[in-house]
């Protein structure tokens, strides 16, 4: 089983009978399996290369992950106290105001490489100077220099639609 988790009752079957010459019946080797709290499952396919370390080598040398987010810079509690009989009111300004947007890069040898908050909405070209600048900043590191000069570098971007 642990060669091949898709073999049938019939291949083990005929696996026994080779190995060591004695006829088992299918239904024996299925309660055999059971007893040993083998099921039968869904296989799934994990591919050999996928992510051996060779392949993790190859991909890259140098990894940066960039993540870009908004923080909202309007807070106000929800609960408050008043006298029995009475409302809590607080007098706020009508308008939440902008929102803050912070980028940031991180790598595993560098740590934080560098971040930059903004106000409003980004824009495409403000996301380009910020990789831009990263890019500056990698390139003029001693780390980089010394270590990665000729190896691949890769940015990664988080830009998943569930935020």
């Amino acid at each position: 089983m642990n060669e091949c988790c898709t073999f049938t009752l019939r291949t083990l079957q005929n696996l026994v009978v080779d190995n060591i010459n004695v006829k088992l019946s299918q239904t024996n080797i299925s309660r055999h399996l059971i007893d040993m709290l083998h099921t039968i499952k869904l296989v799934r396919v994990k591919l050999t290369t996928c992510n051996n370390e060779v392949n993790k080598e190859k991909r890259s040398d140098l990894v940066y992950y960039f993540y870009e987010t908004n923080y909202n810079l309007y807070t106000k509690r929800t609960r408050g106290r008043a006298k029995k009989g009475k409302r809590a009111i607080e007098k706020l300004p009508p308008s939440k105001g902008a929102n803050l947007q912070i980028q940031c890069a991180v790598s595993s040898v560098f740590g934080v490489v560098t971040y930059r908050t903004h106000r409003g909405s980004i824009k495409m070209q403000t996301i380009a100077d910020f990789i831009e600048g990263l890019y500056k900043v990698i390139k003029e590191s001693n780390v980089y220099r010394d270590e990665y000069t000729d190896k691949k570098v890769v940015v990664v971007f988080d830009n998943a639609p569930s935020h």
